[in-house]
């Protein structure tokens, strides 16, 4: 029995096109499978916390959306160890799918899923506050500051359903990226890792901690990122001026940023961030609202893919 849980409006209407596609087939294959679809914000996680509490046992569950869809209904599995997740891209980023060097067929998603023979381990992250008011946890990135505010924007840019329509929905990263650089100013704070001392950093622009090489629709933020090395691949930039930082941001979209003056990458298993305000934070694009204060966590090899 498989079970899947599909955003029909992910990528302004192409998740219902490929559902329709992949139900077909699972119908010609006479596949016993029970199908979900989301009709509102956060019903992913409603959805995945049904599942699970009405069913025993492992279940194999496939998720037909974007980023953010699988961010929604991971954070539903009650108990991680319990689901084998397969996984059919149908968003407008798709950065979960570039990592994974997944087709973009998906008919041929759906057969790799179906003949898995093994299940392929990968690291997720956790983020949560001092106050456990958020404890949420991802499998692309997360991040504070410019990157949060240009996935928060694109959630409600009409502009996004534009590119959307004509198949051009990676190019709202790099447009709205443009603009919130000019338009966001920069935030302060100290940064720690592994429970080292904590410095700080003036003129912070963003602070992302990565499981996947991608975010962003394709922007190579960590180019060394392993998903199952157990460590999250960080990425800040600091004490930059606006004009400096567009010379950097050509270089940052093809993963070319490291070794500049002002951009500091390393690998770490927790990383801990005070900022003097509360900022905006993402969780593969899904941005739950502002904190100043969040510790991110590498859970090593909790997720079961069925590749």
């Amino acid at each position: 029995m498989y079970y899947f849980i599909i955003n029909p409006h992910s990528c302004t209407g192409k998740g219902i096109h490929i559902w329709h596609q992949v139900q077909k087939e699972l119908d010609r294959r006479s596949i016993e499978y029970v199908s979900c679809l989301t009709t509102h914000a956060g019903h992913g996680r409603e959805l995945a916390e049904h599942i699970f509490s009405e069913n025993a046992g492992i279940l194999k569950l496939v998720i037909i959306g974007g980023d953010g869809t699988v961010n929604e209904v991971v954070n539903g599995i009650p108990d991680i160890e319990r689901a084998h997740i397969g996984y059919i891209p149908a968003g407008s980023s798709n950065d979960l799918g570039r990592s994974l060097g997944l087709s973009k067929n998906p008919l041929e998603n759906l057969d790799r899923i179906l003949n898995s023979k093994e299940l392929h381990l990968m690291d997720m992250g956790l983020v949560t506050t001092p106050d456990k008011e958020l404890h949420n946890v991802f499998l692309v990135s997360t991040g504070l500051g410019y990157d949060a505010s240009v996935c928060r924007e694109a959630l409600h840019a009409p502009l996004k359903n534009f590119l959307n329509h004509i198949k051009l929905g990676k190019l709202t990263y790099i447009i709205l990226a443009l603009k919130q650089l000019f338009a966001r100013p920069f935030m302060e704070g100290m940064i720690s890792a592994d429970g080292g001392p904590y410095k700080n950093y003036r003129k912070l622009l963003l602070v992302t901690s990565m499981i996947q090489k991608y975010e962003g629709g394709g922007m190579k933020m960590a180019p060394e990122a392993d998903p199952n090395d157990g460590k999250l691949s960080i990425c800040f930039v600091h004490g930059l001026s606006k004009p400096k930082l567009i010379t950097i941001l050509p270089f940052l979209l093809v993963g070319k940023h490291a070794g500049f003056r002002g951009v500091e990458t390393f690998h770490c298993r927790e990383l801990s961030v005070k900022l003097k305000s509360p900022q905006v934070i993402h969780l593969d694009g899904e941005c739950p609202g502002d904190f100043s204060e969040v510790t991110v966590t590498c859970l090593h090899n909790k997720v079961q893919l069925l590749q």
